[in-house]
């Protein structure tokens, strides 16, 4: 065994300048394709909610205009004020016109909400006022922002924040129940809904933009840190690229796949969902995988041979229409162990494409601990190697750029095993740590997850109410 701490990943800002902060990288030197073709100037955004919530949202926007100041007085790193969306940092600004405002009536909200399932019926609600104001040339983001009572309608944790940690990365046990219909929220069944407008949706809840919480009786972030993550989600969501992580140069081009399971809604079929994170710059694609199966003896999901041979041709095959070339090496994350049968599919897939290399890596929360003297966590980034192919990784711990842990529970490591392949177990705990700094929702940089794993997971909790048939938008900037 070997312990090792994985120095932290840098990233890139505009002009390739380098900072392993996120926010004190795009304060320094801007966002990654700041001034770029890609990016709108203005951002012109649409809202859609109550008239209380719209007016909320459009105040709250004209205020951070200016910057949001910081409450921080010690931990000055980990919570900076917000600056603006400024020529300096994003080079764009955020349009509202009177235009581009829909205010749903307390008539249609309470007679959606006087229904014996009301959800679904709220979320039509807004999808009406939706498609109307996504028809209109010009809008780059839909805000949508739901009064209180919406999101107290089956709403779970999960949605309370831009980055929640995943509990668990094990596959849910196939004796679990399909979640009941009380279960069910708002955020996802909207999404669901509205993949086909071609217009990404960026849901704001009473506490961003007001005094209102939700669910604790407290603001889960301080007001600077809401900020930049809100105009920062919208700054990508329109077409940017806020930052990316730093090329190293002797490294294969590289594309990083995070493969996951969903229930359908009704609870009779396991399904794969895929999502792909395109080399360094963190832009993902979604592909839909065919139905799975429980393994009796390791009693985890698994798809078949020809599914998962189908499952990575068509990947690849999304790739090359992205970047009109194909990768050198692939990397699948999975949230359960590999059989013999995807082992085989995936390979069959690599070969087919005469791809240099393929990593096969399977992850998921850790028992084991690694304990330091003192009472601070572990260091974000310590690695335990058990040999070259497997060890546990801390992608959450203390920060030496915050000079503190920034959470509130003991971190637990992530468990990495490499099933195939020929990367060395060092390389693999440093990609997950890179990897788990291209959420950008977040703007503190210590995710929990890896981004493969997360928007794969993401994006089944949406697959599963999307109906049969439904076109899908493939960016994963449609599914966040």
């Amino acid at each position: 065994m070997k312990l090792q701490i994985v120095e932290e990943p840098q990233l890139a800002f505009h002009q390739g300048k380098l900072h392993v902060d996120i926010r004190a990288g795009l304060s320094t030197f801007g966002a990654f394709d700041k001034g770029g073709t890609g990016v709108p100037v203005p951002i012109r955004i649409g809202v859609i909610g109550t008239t209380a919530t719209v007016d909320g949202v459009r105040d709250w926007l004209e205020h951070c205009k200016h910057g949001v100041a910081s409450d921080e007085q010690k931990l000055k790193a980990l919570r900076p004020p917000f600056p603006g969306m400024t020529q300096q940092v994003f080079g764009t600004s955020l349009e509202l016109s009177d235009a581009a405002t829909r205010a749903i009536t307390r008539h249609e909200l309470s007679k959606a909400l006087a229904k014996s399932d009301p959800l679904p019926h709220i979320v039509e609600t807004f999808m009406d006022h939706a498609r109307d104001l996504a028809g209109k040339s010009g809008l780059h983001v839909l805000v949508v922002a739901p009064p209180p009572e919406v999101f107290a309608l089956g709403d779970t944790a999960r949605t309370r924040t831009p980055d929640p940690p995943i509990d668990e990365l094990q596959e849910p046990a196939p004796e679990q129940e399909p979640s009941p219909p009380s279960a069910l929220n708002f955020h996802d069944l909207f999404k669901a809904q509205a993949l086909d407008l071609q217009l990404p949706c960026q849901l704001s809840r009473p506490d961003t933009y007001g005094s209102i919480s939700i669910g604790r009786g407290r603001r889960l972030q301080d007001k600077a840190t809401t900020a930049w993550n809100f105009h920062t989600a919208l700054y990508y969501k329109a077409g940017g690229v806020p930052w990316r992580l730093a090329r190293q140069a002797a490294v294969l081009t590289t594309c990083y796949v995070g493969v996951s399971f969903f229930r359908s809604i009704a609870g009779d079929k396991l399904m794969t969902s895929v999502a792909q994170v395109f080399d360094e710059r963190g832009e993902g694609l979604i592909v839909q995988g065919g139905s799975a199966s429980y393994d009796k003896d390791d009693r985890s999901p698994h798809s078949s041979k020809h599914d998962a041979q189908e499952l990575l041709a068509n990947g690849l095959a999304t790739y090359r229409r992205e970047h009109k070339t194909m990768p050198a090496r692939v990397v699948m994350h999975k949230t359960s162990y590999f059989n013999a049968d995807e082992r085989e599919g995936f390979k069959r897939a690599a070969e087919d494409e005469k791809l240099e290399v393929l990593d096969l890596v399977s992850v998921r929360r850790s028992g084991a601990r690694v304990l330091r003297a003192g009472d601070s966590p572990m260091v974000r980034g310590t690695a335990m190697l058990f040999d070259d192919k497997s060890g546990i990784v801390y992608l959450k711990g203390t920060v030496p750029y915050f000079q503190v842990y920034p959470g509130a529970y003991i971190p637990r490591a992530l468990e990495f095993v490499r099933e195939d392949g020929e990367t060395s177990a060092s390389d693999l705990a440093y990609e997950l740590v890179g990897l788990s700094k291209l959420n950008f929702n977040n703007t503190q940089f210590d995710s929990g997850d890896p981004i493969t794993v997360r928007a794969a997971r993401r994006v089944g909790d949406i697959l599963k109410h999307v109906p049969s048939g439904k076109k899908v938008n493939a960016r994963f900037r449609y599914f966040t």
